[in-house]
Formats: structure tokens, sequence, C-alpha cells
């Protein structure tokens, strides 16, 4: 996988099938290459001084990627988008483990199963500064001090 910045015409340059995220008012514009096989993906975002986060699947068969409201999920066996969806706010962070996909959000957390399907979604009570895994479940941190405990099998929240 390579992330190459290119220029705005570049990126329209891409069909639209495969520009998997895209930002109306896009300000930074770059290509994932994938290799021979899967070939380029666009990715257009608003955010200046923000980066792309990109993670594998842990067994390397999805790529997620998300910035700013943005989330997406590549197959990397057939190179189809499983999921390309907006955010209801600005994406901070994204954690993987065997079971799940941990999105974590400045107003929620949304768990993902291995083939990319919605498992849970919780809103926040305060901003959140990062999603930890300790044992069978999710510690969410908040800015304030607190922090939530999430049980990813039963989705208790605590």
């Amino acid at each position: 996988m390579k992330i190459k910045y290119i220029s705005e015409s570049e990126f329209h340059q891409i069909p639209a099938l495969r520009q998997i995220i895209v930002h109306q008012y896009a300000r930074k514009f770059a290509c994932l290459f994938l290799g021979k096989t899967l070939g380029c993906y666009g990715i257009s975002w608003y955010s200046q001084s923000v980066d792309l986060s990109i993670e594998y699947s842990t067994d390397k068969n999805l790529l997620w990627i998300g910035i700013d409201l943005q989330l997406a999920a590549i197959c990397l066996q057939t190179g189809r988008i499983c999921l390309a969806m907006p955010l209801t706010a600005n994406l901070i962070e994204i954690k993987i483990s065997q079971e799940m996909t941990a999105v974590l959000t400045e107003h929620e957390i949304l768990l993902f199963n291995p083939n990319g399907s919605l498992r849970f979604n919780h809103g926040l009570p305060d901003l959140p500064e990062q999603i930890l895994m300790f044992d069978d479940n999710l510690i969410i941190k908040l800015m304030e001090g607190d922090s939530f405990r999430l049980n990813p099998t039963t989705g208790e929240f605590g």
C-alpha cells in the first residue's frame, strides 16, 4: 500500500466508483495504491492538519480508512468497497482486534464486525480522547478524565 498526495485535477481523473472518500469542499487529495491487482483508490478530505487513519484488519482482509467525517473499508481480496459511510462527528481513532473494529468519533463509539457490518454504536457524554483494549473490554478515555468500559460482546456500557 502506498499513499500519494495528488492534485484536485488528478483526483477527478480517478473513476467515481474508485473514489472511496469524497468531501464536497476538499482541500487535500490522495491516491491510495493497493498494488497492480487492485490499483488506485481516490480519497479527498477537508482538514489540512489531520492525517488519514489507515488500519488493516487482523486477518489483512479489510483496509479501514477514515478522515474527518468519513469512514470506508476495502476488501483486499476483491477490491470491493465493503463500507463507505459518513460519520456524525470527526473521527478520532480506529482500533482493530480479531473480533471487531472500533471507531471513535468526537460524539460516539461504533463497533463493526470483521465483515464490516455495524455491530453497535453508542453516544458519549463528553469529548473522548482514546480507546484502550483491556482484556475483553474497550476502555474509552474522555478528555475530562473519566472513562467508560464497553463490553463488545454484550454491548454493556458503563
